[in-house]
């Protein structure tokens, strides 16, 4: 039986001080005494205080062994020690602060450790000892000054006595208690929670008092740290479960709940309030249910918590989501209209401000509504605003939420077809986003009743809500097809503007909110009368009506609704319209050919409006604009498409020229009046010129200067005004003499205007960065235009017009990792190759071919300036494209063919002769790419890149294959460096395929076999293990197997080749050793190899099979085998044998056989028996 800690004998304490250890015995024995113990302490105290002078110095002895004296007493079961020994620590970590907290932790640790020879009593002294040793550090407040690592070492030391020792769990979570009283909110979050959160995660299962007392700690001194409420109970499982089959009303239930639950807003009543309506929500059938479960203040409540500042982990807002989306459900599975009306009414009612995830739900519950379910919430909608608008000021944000809702009717999968109540919608939105009604009226919709002006803030909900159902329309497809949906959306705003123009004649019972004068009014009329013409005639001529009209019309409605809105330039750009619209209907075909003339074509003009459009902030605006430009890109131009690419090719600084169309027509107009003076007019004017020419040349710099000094920002100078202060009304005037400022003046002078100058500096680099945001956003919206025309297959002279714009768009963006310029440069590449697989080959306009020819040098200029392998590849690309352009060649074709003429039945002296001027522009292109591959070979300096035409000689290697003369020229050129026959023989490789021999023809496929072998044989005669060229070797290996496997009857490779090779297999890596081992196997020479390596195997395990056998059972199992064998086995297996016995024999006669001769002789009985036992099993497999 091991001695109490507690009862240490005297005579073990130090001598030569006995005082403070006599005390310590006075503190233990007193039996709840606490006034002793009190006096004990303070003595204690008092002595270690006398003895511990300097603590500068270090802790004394004395102290030293007091403290490891109390913390081994805090484990006795005498007495009372326990008692006083944990009374001494506290006031002694009080008293001392030298004494840190890692050292009590280190005694703790050394004297209250298990040492497997303790009872079971004796662990839970330990243990409480423990507890006691932190608890001191608790109470003495020395726990603050803790690391995160003591806390949490301690926290995980109080958790695993409570899992120990049941009886002590009460005073360990009462110390982790204490913890969370006093550690900061990090601390608590990273030593504490972590360590004690599965524990309160369990819920009230197994809730005990000592796990809700520490769970109340936690959100009394941390509670924006927990982020956790005790599971709701089972019981309200079953509470639901009686509700629904006993007599009892949900009704009367939730009346007398919802208050208790809701009225306060207690984080945990409102979890289980959520919880409870979750599951209460599939047994309501009434709408009188539904208004009771989803009061005023309920919903009140779930839009603070869904649309507010909680934490998307917070358990009551996964609650509040939960029921949303359940309400969604149930919403959507409803078959009662009523029900479904009644959820929106609860929500529409309470007038509070819905953030963007409520109003998505609710706008998917809308969604979700039946036919019938929408038409009466709309007229329940309109109903509700007629009260509302009574009072506008008062019900704001319910008029707010009723043109939300209605913008949300008009699109809806129940009602897509249903064309007349999507137009009753619009009227309504329209009427009051425009007009203030002041006489009712039965004949004009939705005028019944009168309604008060509202203010600005509030009518701009309005007319938004009207712009977005009108875009929403515009891409919804209400019928089976895009263009029947079209036509439908045009038919329906058609008669909308019809109703506004009742409306505007009807000025007796509406009035305009915005002025109309009437030059607008005289535009309103004139152009509602075009469209209505525009639709009588399409529906009379044909039910289908032609793109050109459907652009036009979307056109048309587009800046004729902004005549209610933006009124700047709108009067103009409808006659615009109107002027553009009589000259489209009268062509018939595009212009392809750029020629002066004195007015731009219609296109352009309509291109140029399509531009502004996609500058604006409207999202209709740029729906509008992309959707009439592709029902107009079989009439694009070059020039109109040129406006587009300008815009593309923008750098920093032309963010000022995005969009400037009245500059661009008073230039026009001066340059017209130019073009109309005579030549010799013109003449004079030209001499003028040259002479004012110097005196302009002089003039220029003085004139700049004086811009210069005379514009200056009016915000910068009074800047500058209040940084001199005083000093500027002195300096102003410049008849009096001013006395100079001392240094300190102007040391104050100088720190105000650095400021001053820094600030501009700011807001300069502020207004750059926000130019070139909006340049890179314009850019983005005119790509979309781009893809417009590109997905419609451009012809051929568009196609060489937008390769290069994209092109230098996916160049400009290389140096960018990220960003926004990257993600532009990206959708430019992707456009790109999309233009590249759907580019029209066979085309009906014809461009020059020295513009082909020209954009091919370009693109190849054009790749020396890139060097990402992507966008090399897709500058190539563009080579290709154009020379496919320029033959007629299809993406899948391998070489020049015929071109097809329009009706497929040419004469044969045409066909022979367009094939003989195919074959001229083949050699053009041969010899224009044949230049600049000698170029890349010969000269050092050229920037051009090998995989720029590898990528090009793989795609089309039949194309290409004159240039291979080239190739082997190069290789077998002695004076070529290794660099050279490297990226010969490289791009040689890419244009070996199966397919080739079969299009070239036999003749010229073997002409060009024995120039492969002979380069190659001259490349492998200069390379030695000293000087060995390892790319060189991989590509002349690839060269070899892709030969070797694309010809049908290839050449014997001479022995000089493979000898060379063979000999080199030593320094092969292993990219070239599986080329060579593919190669070698292709050839038939690495068969034997494969054979010995089998062989060898099968022998090496049949060896080891051998030699796990005993001698008896290898005898046996020899003859067995010997028995079976064929004649020829056994003729050799006696020869052998024979040797062996004569060997053995000429040994012993001799009478010089030493160890080693025997040794030698035994091994060889041994090879001879394996090796017959292998003979003899192999014969046997054969047979």
């Amino acid at each position: 039986m091991v001695s109490s800690p507690g009862s240490c004998p005297l005579d073990v304490l130090p001598h030569r001080s006995p005082h403070p250890h006599h005390l310590l015995l006075h503190i233990g024995p007193h039996k709840c005494n606490q006034t002793k113990i009190i006096q004990a302490s303070k003595g204690l105290i008092e002595d270690l205080s006398l003895r511990q002078v300097d603590e500068s110095t270090g802790i004394s002895e004395e102290l030293q062994y007091s403290i490891s004296r109390l913390v081994k007493g805090l484990a006795s079961s005498r007495q009372s020690a326990r008692h006083g020994f944990s009374v001494a620590l506290c006031q002694i970590l009080r008293n001392f602060p030298s004494i840190n907290v890692d050292m009590i932790l280190g005694a703790v640790a050394e004297h209250l450790k298990f040492t497997q020879k303790e009872s079971r009593s004796e662990q839970g002294n330990i243990l409480l000892g423990k507890v006691l040793a932190y608890m001191a550090l608790v109470q003495s407040g020395r726990i603050t000054s803790a690391t995160q690592e003591h806390v949490q070492k301690i926290v995980q030391s109080l958790v695993q006595v409570c899992q120990k020792r049941s009886f002590l769990k009460q005073i360990s979570t009462y110390a982790i208690s204490l913890i969370v009283s006093q550690v900061n909110t990090e601390i608590f979050k990273a030593a504490v929670w972590s360590e004690i959160e599965a524990e309160l995660t369990q819920g009230w299962t197994g809730c005990s008092p000592d796990t809700l007392m520490l769970l109340l700690a936690c959100q009394k001194y941390h509670p924006l740290s927990i982020e956790f409420f005790p599971v709701v109970h089972l019981i309200n499982d079953e509470v639901i479960h009686q509700l629904s089959t006993s007599k009892i009303s949900f009704t009367d239930f939730w009346t007398e709940g919802r208050d208790l639950l809701f009225g306060k807003e207690h984080h945990s009543a409102v979890n289980v309030g959520l919880y409870l309506m979750t599951k209460m929500l599939p047994h309501l059938k009434t709408p009188e249910e539904i208004e009771c479960l989803l009061p005023a203040n309920v919903v009140k409540v779930l839009v603070k918590i869904i649309d507010g500042k909680q934490k998307k982990k917070n358990p009551v807002y996964e609650s509040a989501t939960r029921f949303i989306n359940g309400l969604v459900t149930y919403v959507k599975s409803s078959e009662n209209a009523e029900n479904s009306i009644k959820v929106l009414h609860c929500f529409f009612e309470t007038q509070c401000p819905k953030g963007t995830h409520l109003t998505r739900s609710l706008d998917t519950i809308i969604q979700s509504l039946s036919s019938e379910a929408a038409k009466k919430y709309g007229e329940n909608l309109m109903k509700v605003f007629k009260k509302y608008i009574k009072d506008p000021r008062e019900n704001m944000m319910g008029i707010q939420h009723v043109a939300t809702h209605i913008r949300t009717l008009v699109t809806l999968p129940s009602t897509s077809g249903d064309h007349a109540w999507q137009l009753h919608l619009l009227q309504f939105l329209g009427l009051h986003s425009f007009w203030t009604v002041k006489a009712k009226s039965s004949a004009l919709p939705h005028c019944s009743y009168c309604t008060q002006p509202m203010e600005d803030k509030l009518r701009k909900p309005f007319q938004d809500n009207f712009l977005k159902a009108l875009s929403n329309l515009l891409i919804y497809n209400t019928e089976k097809s895009k263009t029947s949906s079209l036509d439908a959306y045009l038919d329906t705003v058609c008669q909308l503007c019809k109703y506004f123009q009742d409306l505007v004649e009807a000025s007796e019972v509406v009035s305009l909110v915005v002025d109309f004068p009437e030059d607008e009014r005289e535009q309103w009329v004139k152009t509602v009368v075009c469209l209505l013409g525009m639709q009588e005639k399409s529906a009379a001529k044909s039910p289908e009506k032609s793109d050109l009209h459907r652009a036009f019309m979307l056109l048309f409605v587009f800046h004729a609704l902004h005549l209610f809105m933006s009124k700047e330039n709108a009067v103009s750009t409808l006659q615009d319209i109107h002027v553009c619209y009589n000259k489209a209907v009268k062509h018939k075909r595009r212009s392809t050919v750029k020629s002066a003339k004195s007015e731009p074509e219609w296109i352009e003009v309509v291109t140029e409006l399509l531009l502004s459009m996609m500058s604006q902030g409207s999202n209709f605006a740029r729906l509008a604009a992309k959707t009439t430009f592709s029902c107009l890109t079989d009439h694009v131009t070059p020039d109109s498409l040129g406006l587009i690419t300008d815009v593309l090719k923008l750098e920093k600084g032309d963010e000022n020229e995005l969009i400037s169309f009245e500059d661009e027509d008073e230039n026009m107009e001066v340059g017209d009046e130019e073009n109309g003076l005579s030549e010799e007019e013109k003449d004079i004017e030209e001499e003028k010129s040259e002479e004012d020419s110097g005196d302009e040349d002089e003039s220029e710099e003085e004139e700049e200067e004086e811009e210069e000094e005379g514009e200056v920002d009016e915000e910068f100078r009074n800047a500058v005004k209040s940084a001199l202060g005083d000093a500027v009304d002195k300096s102003d005037s410049e008849e009096e003499s001013e006395p100079d400022l001392d240094d300190d003046d102007m040391f104050k002078f100088d720190e105000a205007l650095a400021q001053v100058f820094k600030n501009m500096r700011k807001t300069k680099e502020a207004e750059a960065k926000e130019n070139k945001k909006q340049l890179l956003a314009f850019k983005s919206r005119v790509l979309d235009l781009v893809e417009i025309l590109v997905k419609s297959q451009p012809p051929a002279d568009l196609t060489l017009d937008l390769i290069f714009p994209l092109l230098d768009l996916v160049a400009s963006t290389e140096k960018h990792k990220e960003g926004p310029e990257l993600d532009l440069g990206k959708r430019a590449g992707n456009m790109f190759r999309m233009l590249y697989k759907k580019a029209k080959i066979h085309g009906n306009v014809a461009v020059s071919r020295d513009r082909y020819l020209q954009a091919l040098n370009n693109a190849i200029q054009f790749s020396t300036k890139v060097t990402t392998k992507q966008i090399v590849n897709d500058v190539s690309d563009a080579c290709l494209l154009v020379i496919r352009l320029l033959m007629n060649l299809d993406l899948g074709s391998l070489g020049p063919s015929p071109m097809k003429t329009r009706s497929g039945k040419a004469q044969k002296e045409k066909k022979v002769e367009m094939e003989r001027d195919q074959d001229s522009v083949h050699q053009l292109v041969i010899d224009s790419v044949q230049s600049n591959v000698k170029d890349f070979l010969q000269k050092k300096k050229q920037k051009l890149h090998t995989e720029f035409f590898y990528n090009m000689f793989s795609k089309f290697p039949v194309l290409f294959w004159p240039i291979t003369e080239t190739l082997l020229t190069t290789m077998q050129d002695d004076q070529a460096k290794v660099f050279m026959k490297t990226q010969a023989c490289y791009l040689l490789s890419g244009m070996l395929n199966k397919d080739v021999e079969k299009n070239i023809g036999e003749e010229t496929w073997n002409e060009f076999s024995l120039s492969l072998i002979a380069g190659i044989s001259r490349i492998m005669r200069g390379i030695t293990k000293e000087a060995f060229p390892t790319k060189l070797i991989h590509d002349v290996c690839v060269t070899m197997r892709k030969y070797l496997f694309s010809s049908q009857k290839p050449l014997e490779i001479s022995s000089e080749i493979t000898e060379k090779l063979e000999s080199l297999r030593g320094s092969f890596n292993t990219d070239i050793r599986k080329e060579y081992n593919m190669m070698m196997g292709k050839l038939g020479k690495t068969a034997n190899v494969n054979q010995n390596k089998q062989a060898k195997k099968r022998k090496n395990k049949e060896k080891v099979a051998l030699s796990a056998q005993t001698p008896e059972s290898k005898k046996a199992k020899q003859s067995k085998i010997a028995d079976t064998a064929s004649p020829v086995v056994k003729k050799k297996l006696n020869k052998e044998k024979q040797t062996v016995h004569e060997t053995v024999k000429q040994g012993s006669q001799t009478g010089n056989s030493t160890a080693e001769s025997d040794s030698k002789a035994g091994l060889k009985k041994k090879n001879y028996e394996s090796n017959t036992q292998l003979g003899l099993r192999r014969s046997q497999n054969e047979s």
